[in-house]
């Protein structure tokens, strides 16, 4: 619940004029679920004579119970005065002028100036770039925002929240609506429609109708998006812990089949939501997957009907070569750098051996070599998603895992217990000291020839990037 008192009526105060103040004691946000560094960075703003607010995510996930990844802060101090109160503070962006306020050795808190709505027509120099810099007022900010429970401002100075778009009303509802027109919106930014599937599958909500219709209509300008932008979504997607809903949810928008279409057919989908859960399930218990693995559970399909169903550890290396030329230019269209799409080509490729190991009079080398490449760890890792994805080869991924244990592992799992094992004899003691314990006296040692400095071996280079040693 996000209204803390019952006898306050919600409609009652859905009704008044925008904006709506809520006091401390009115809603379930409180200051001790706030970090201390964060609320220290907004007290040094107050004292400074500026207006402190948390805004966006954190007070959305505050106001529904759940931990913030991280905290936001909006101001009407500029960028430059921003940075004359705090002694590690940076100023970055182009797109957007933001202070980063470092509370630790690689943690910041976001600090934001207040901007206007501005027409990027309007003005004669800088277009789009010299809008999202022009500030203006609190209520400016809030229009600027991109959904209605992204645009919440909690008042550091008395813990207020103010809600001056009807946030309050659509998180009662789980509702997710955009502010203002929500065609013009993702037409000016369709992008936005990837990140209102990833918040709808991550909270629970369901878009408004005109949402829904306004994401149709507008899911083929996905394609004028930056590839930057699109490449740190689906990666946001993949690490967010609701990919299984988010990608149904783009299915649903009908922005799959103009943002990759390779994965629009629906013979796909069943065997990609499987493993989809299951990277879902590793993230929401904090574990972190590479990115070479959670690209390889997108596009798995993909490769295996590229490459066939047979395979075995002839043929992994010529798997390599065919996924890395017939997959380039999708690669290329995701920007991934060239040296992470090798990991995933290998990743992908070693599927066949995992799941088929083989025989013959030199396949314990092969099998050593193979499982001390450093492309086998992520190639495991994923072999293991895709066994808890299909139930399937269970018995051939025990087998490589006993095979990857590392030897003093091996050594001591089958090493007798200190009871049976023999104890190792005494050393037959040095000459000279049988010597001195005699009270004869001892020899003087020899004099051992200067030695020239010692070669080192050069270090083992990593394989090039492209290459598929086994």
């Amino acid at each position: 619940m996000i209204l803390a008192c019952p006898m306050i009526s919600a409609l009652s105060i859905f009704r008044k004029k925008y904006p709506i103040i809520l006091p401390d004691d009115k809603h379930a946000m409180s200051r001790g679920s706030i970090e201390p560094e964060v609320l220290e960075i907004m007290a040094r703003l107050r004292r400074g004579g500026y207006k402190a607010y948390l805004v966006g995510g954190c007070v959305r996930d505050l106001l529904l119970g759940k931990k913030p990844k991280d905290f936001d802060i909006a101001t009407d101090a500029r960028p430059r005065q921003v940075k004359q109160l705090f002694r590690r503070c940076f100023l970055i962006g182009r797109r957007f002028r933001l202070a980063h306020v470092y509370i630790s050795g690689d943690r910041f808190v976001e600090v934001a100036t207040f901007r206007a709505a501005v027409d990027p027509d309007e003005l004669k120099d800088g277009g789009r770039y010299a809008a999202n810099n022009v500030f203006g007022s609190i209520e400016e900010d809030a229009q600027r925002r991109d959904f209605t429970i992204n645009s919440l401002y909690f008042n550091s100075a008395d813990s207020s929240v103010v809600d001056y778009t009807g946030g309050l009303r659509d998180l009662e509802k789980r509702l997710l609506r955009s502010i203002g027109d929500p065609a013009r919106r993702f037409a000016d930014d369709p992008v936005r429609i990837i990140r209102a599937a990833r918040f709808c599958a991550q909270l629970g909500f369901k878009p408004s109708a005109r949402d829904l219709k306004a994401a149709r209509m507008c899911s083929h300008r996905i394609k004028e998006a930056n590839d930057q932008r699109l490449r740190e979504e689906l990666l946001k997607i993949l690490r967010c812990g609701a990919s299984e809903g988010t990608m149904r949810n783009l299915i649903h928008f009908g922005l799959m089949a103009e943002w990759l279409p390779e994965l629009a057919p629906g013979r796909y989908h069943d065997a990609l939501f499987a493993r989809l859960t299951v990277v879902d399930r590793r993230r929401m218990k904090g574990e972190e997957l590479p990115v070479s693995v959670l690209v390889t559970a997108l596009l798995y399909d993909l490769f295996v009907e590229a490459t066939g169903a047979t395979g075995g550890r002839q043929s992994f290396q010529e798997s390599y070569i065919i996924l890395k030329e017939r997959f380039g230019e999708l690669a290329q269209r995701m920007r991934l750098p060239r040296m992470e799409w090798d990991n995933i080509c290998n990743t992908a490729a070693r599927q066949m051996v995992l799941m088929q190991p083989g025989g013959g009079k030199n396949w314990k080398r092969f099998e050593k070599k193979f499982s001390g490449n450093i492309y086998f760890p992520h190639a495991i890792l994923f072999f293991e998603i895709l066994v808890e994805a299909t139930g399937r080869h269970a018995e051939q991924l025990a087998y490589w895992k006993k095979v990857s244990q590392p030897a003093e592992a091996r050594s001591s799992a089958v090493r007798p217990p200190a009871s049976d094992r023999r104890e190792r004899p005494e050393k037959a003691a040095r000459p000279e000291a049988k010597a001195e314990d005699a009270g004869g006296t001892p020899k003087p040692k020899k004099r051992r020839r200067p030695r020239g400095p010692r070669k080192r071996h050069p270090q083992q280079q990593q394989p090039p990037a492209g290459g598929v040693p086994a």
